[in-house]
């Protein structure tokens, strides 16, 4: 049967086992049945998402098929008893558009998104024109803030700073 499989990614940029965006591919490669779509859902806001897509994409032709994006609405907040993402539709659009540009060939939204926000994200489909991939500057520019920027694994502080908070 047919498969499309996403993951959620935290704020540090893995999955709950410890997977990168960047290591989805190999995973999916590795299996006798492939998915016909991979990607990332849930887990944080549109900044985020992209990046994820954008390291997705970089590795995503060992697999040979589309990525797919599903980001929040923002980040949720109680507001009272109610729960509030500070998504509106017009940061969904230019997160549509941006997913494409990252080379994203499935757009959606997760937590948050409301029909509204679909209707925005659908007419900046219908109107794409082609741009750039994205640079985490720019996402941060257009879009928002990331939650929390994932360290390289070049960075030699990263490590030490995890033990450092686990004392």
């Amino acid at each position: 049967m047919p498969y499309v499989a996403t993951c959620s990614f935290d704020t540090a940029g893995r999955t709950m086992m410890g997977l990168k965006p960047d290591g989805l591919a190999a995973v999916f490669a590795g299996l006798s049945v492939q998915p016909i779509a991979m990607g990332a859902n849930c887990g944080v806001g549109a900044s985020d998402i992209l990046v994820t897509a954008i390291e997705m994409a970089a590795t995503a032709t060992t697999v040979g098929v589309p990525i797919v994006a599903k980001g929040n609405c923002g980040i949720p907040r109680f507001e009272g008893i109610e729960i509030k993402y500070s998504g509106t539709p017009e940061l969904m659009s230019r997160y549509a558009d941006l997913a494409i540009n990252a080379g994203v060939r499935i757009v959606g939204g997760c937590c948050g998104t409301s029909p509204e926000h679909l209707a925005a994200m659908r007419l900046a489909i219908d109107n794409h024109k082609a741009g750039p991939v994205p640079t985490i500057e720019s996402i941060i520019q257009d879009i928002g803030p990331l939650t929390n920027k994932p360290p390289t694994d070049n960075d030699p502080n990263h490590r030490k700073s995890r033990r450092n908070n686990s004392q």
